[in-house]
Parts: C-alpha cells; structure tokens; sequence
C-alpha cells in the first residue's frame, strides 16, 4: 500500500468509527428511554432490552477495533489490517446494527399495547434493515459479499418470526435465545475466509 492508499483507508476507517460512536449513542439514549418504561421483568420487556445492551457493547467494541486498525494500516501491516477490519465490521454489523434495529419493533410492546404502532414500528425496521443489506449500502457487502446474503436473509426472517412469537406469546425466549446464538455464530464465523 502507498502513502496515498494508507491515507485514505484511515480516513475511511475513522469515518466508520465516528458512525458507529454516534450508534452507540442512539442505541444508550433507547436504553435509558425505556428501562424506566416498565413494572414488570418478564422476558417480553428483559430480551428487547438485553438485545439493546448487547449492541450497545457492539458498538463499542467495534469502534475500539476499527480504531486500532488505523495503526496497523500506517504501520503498512495489511494482514493484520484486514483482520481488524473484518472482525470490527462483523462485530459492528450483526451484533450492532442487526440487534439494535431488530429490537426497537420488540421493544415497543414495552412503550406501548398499541398494535398499529407496534406492526409500523416491525415494518420500518424490517423494510429499512432489507433496503440496507440487500440494496447494496452495507459495510460487510464489499467484504462478505456471499455469505452476507444468506446471513441477511436469515437474520430478517428471525427478525419477522421474532415479532410474531412475541405479538402471540409463542415460544419467544426460546427464539430470542436462538437468534442471539445465530448473531453470535455468523460474527464469529463471518470474518474467516471460508465464509467470505
């Protein structure tokens, strides 16, 4: 890599962290929206919440990668570059971004019984997430670009059957378990190279 190429991954690098700080914030705000929001702790108000605290930490811990990525990238180490890159992005991703918006629609019943907002809250979440990974806007496309479709569309269908189990109380905890346990599989294995 030249000084040029150097210069401008960091750029884009610092870029993406200040996104992903400004997500962590959004994602605090929702947190301390809604903890005061209930009386009760049953896994309908816990999972959203604990789906919310999860990306949140996400967040966090992605930027903190990404960020030291930009040493290694002045230091001219790609492959350690590469790896900083694929596991902040991966991390940022699925554990942030995909938590993060797949538990607002879940969260709501926590704000409100109101169905209609409830099914506009799912509707957003699940048209804007598909737009962003399957319109060709995600970060991880230009990196997982074969895996992040099916990984995209699994995570969307959790997301839909996530919201009816909640809406008729069947078997949540137990999908709100699995989807956590699918997020935390395709982070991890989604940065090797025989997932890419």
């Amino acid at each position: 890599m030249n000084n040029e190429e150097k210069s401008q991954l960091a750029n884009q690098v610092q870029t993406d962290v200040s996104l992903i700080s400004f997500l962590s914030v959004v994602s605090v705000f929702f947190i301390g929206a809604l903890l005061p929001q209930f009386n009760s702790y049953d896994a309908s108000v816990r999972i959203p919440i604990s789906f919310l605290i999860v990306s949140t930490f996400a967040f966090i811990f992605s930027g903190l990668i990404l960020s030291n990525a930009t040493q290694r990238i002045n230091q001219g180490d790609l492959q350690r570059t590469e790896k900083h890159l694929a596991y902040g992005y991966a991390i940022s991703e699925y554990m942030g971004v995909f938590l993060f918006v797949l538990s607002v629609p879940i969260a709501m019943s926590i704000v409100t019984t109101d169905l209609y907002l409830r099914v506009i809250t799912f509707v957003a979440a699940i048209v804007g997430i598909s737009v962003y990974q399957f319109g060709g806007f995600s970060l991880l496309g230009n990196h997982f670009s074969k895996s992040n479709i099916l990984f995209a569309i699994i995570t969307v269908l959790f997301g839909v059957v996530l919201f009816l189990s909640q809406t008729f109380a069947f078997h949540f905890t137990v999908i709100a378990t699995l989807f956590l346990l699918f997020m935390l599989a395709i982070t991890i294995l989604a940065p090797m190279k025989s997932f890419q």
